[in-house]
């Protein structure tokens, strides 16, 4: 994970987000649980406001969703990039209001997010998924036939 943020300008924060209890009027309504197409929007959700704030494209991200079992919700750990010139504590903010708890920190490579993200793409859930366009640029000669 180190190399692909690394071959596309970088990673910028670590990212954990959660979501908070259901609320006595949304159980009312039926809503018990978060489920996976409800968290599935809040991570779109989440995607859309750091691209509006960066105002050119959408940032390069690796997530994985991972369920926990004894809540029974799903959580997002991610890695984004082409974010460094954004408040986290505003992007923190708004994934609290939204949804709930969460930690958004530099990103170190010193400290294994990489690892840690990809050991989720082994577990049950196992959802990893990759920003449009992000890719392992190698340096392989083309070879074109000149005929």
């Amino acid at each position: 994970m180190t190399e692909l943020g690394d071959k596309n300008g970088g990673w910028d924060w670590y990212a954990t987000l959660t979501f908070r209890e259901r609320s006595d009027d949304e159980i009312r309504r039926g809503w018990t649980k978060v489920g996976l197409k409800y968290s599935e929007r809040a991570w779109k959700g989440f995607v859309d406001v750091l691209r509006a704030c960066r105002g050119i494209g959408e940032p390069t991200w690796v997530s994985c969703r991972e369920y926990q079992w004894d809540r029974g919700v799903p959580h997002y750990h991610a890695l984004i990039g082409g974010v460094k010139d954004l408040r986290r504590d505003e992007a923190w903010r708004w994934w609290f209001d939204h949804y709930g708890i969460n930690r958004i920190l530099p990103y170190d490579p010193s400290l294994g997010a990489g690892f840690y993200l990809c050991k989720y793409v082994t577990k049950e859930l196992g959802d990893i998924r990759f920003s449009q366009g992000l890719t392992m640029v190698n340096n392989c000669v083309n070879l074109v036939n000149t005929r």
